[in-house]
């Protein structure tokens, strides 16, 4: 069939409307006229490939990275990035409209990078030994910084499953076994904005070397008086909103993280800062805290309805919402009061995959 693509959605591909319904066709861009055949349908779309670009969008490129057309993990490198941005935009206004119930017509800051060796941190599938992604191993990535690209050559891993690697330029990195041990190789300081952060390659670290420090800028900018950090990780965001705030504490899960969290404290001597380990929910029931601002990072499930229930209940002056899902983002940011500002952080270029900080007060 022959078919007009009209926008992109969330997921990266292409969409087109038929007398058949909707069809989803993966690699395309809004403009770009293509035959395509179906190869799967459901009840309410059909999903479509590529067999020959009629006529190319405007917004086309060619993608450079020499695993474009293997690993697809690149999914929009075939248009050009300033209308990536454009698009992730408007993504995210339709998920506020259609999944909230949340018009937002304001300004949605853009914060972003050069959308090439961004990525500081990668897991690895290993094949034969040697490292890929997902279909075979591979020399390089256009997204991986120098190092990791220095680094993928250079590993003989014949006993891995994975292999995880961080750079802080120095490359650490775990191995994987088939039984799920992890060796690890040692740590690395990662330096951000006069803070470091002592890392191994389990850390969770923001994936994108040139917006460490604009990210948390981003959201330390909002901190003052008590604040009260939910989904803390190893402290990337702790630390810096201790140096804004009168006092910090910081609620994590993963007992690992904590620990390493706290040893980042105290290098940083971040005194104002405590770190709580227990999962959110339960942590905050019973609770006595009246936190001025709250920050929330949650994992890609979002915190969830009952959770973001517990948090409006708080009743703090300001909520932080970082989110990288733009739809549990969408259904849990009604109840947290006002919206002020949205600013979209682009820390994966060249795919579909949209950050947020958000900020909202009571009304």
């Amino acid at each position: 069939m022959i078919l007009k693509i009209e926008k992109l959605v969330y997921g990266g591909d292409g969409l087109a409307r038929t007398d058949q319904g909707v069809v989803f066709v993966p690699r395309t861009a809004p403009g770009d006229v293509v035959e395509a055949e179906i190869f799967a349908r459901k009840k309410d779309y059909a999903t479509a490939r590529v067999t020959q670009l009629l006529e190319p969008s405007p917004d086309r490129q060619e993608p450079s990275c020499p695993n474009y057309a293997t690993e697809g993990c690149c999914h929009w490198q075939h248009i050009q990035y300033a209308k990536q941005i454009d698009y992730k935009e408007s993504i995210v206004r339709e998920s506020l409209k259609r999944i909230g119930r949340l018009k937002w017509d304001g300004e949605i800051k853009r914060v972003t990078s050069p959308d090439k060796n961004y990525r500081l941190r990668a897991a690895f599938h290993v094949f034969d030994g040697r490292l890929g992604f997902v279909n075979g191993p591979i020399r390089e990535c256009a997204s991986l910084v120098p190092e990791l690209n220095q680094f993928i050559p250079t590993v003989h891993a014949p006993n891995a499953r994975e292999v995880h690697a961080l750079s802080a330029p120095e490359v650490v990195a775990s191995y994987v076994l088939p039984d799920g041990t992890i060796q690890k190789s040692g740590h690395a300081t990662i330096h951000v904005d006069g803070l470091s952060y002592r890392v191994n390659a389990e850390t969770f670290l923001q994936a994108n070397r040139f917006l460490l420090a604009p990210f948390i800028n981003e959201v330390a900018q909002h901190a003052y008086g008590r604040v009260l950090e939910l989904y803390a990780g190893a402290g990337f965001f702790s630390i810096p909103l201790a140096r804004a705030a009168r006092e910090v504490i910081a609620i994590e899960s993963n007992a690992g993280a904590v620990r390493q969290a706290r040893e980042n404290a105290a290098a940083n001597k971040a005194s104002q800062l405590r770190f709580v380990e227990g999962q959110v929910d339960a942590t905050l029931r019973g609770a006595d805290l009246k936190p001025d601002v709250i920050v929330l990072d949650p994992p890609r499930a979002g915190c969830g309805v009952k959770t973001a229930k517990q948090i409006a209940e708080l009743k703090a002056k300001r909520i932080v919402y970082i989110s990288c899902n733009r739809a549990t983002f969408a259904r849990e940011a009604a109840m947290f009061g006002e919206l002020k500002s949205l600013t979209l952080i682009d820390q994966f270029p060249n795919t579909y995959h949209i950050e947020t900080v958000a900020v909202f007060e009571l009304k």
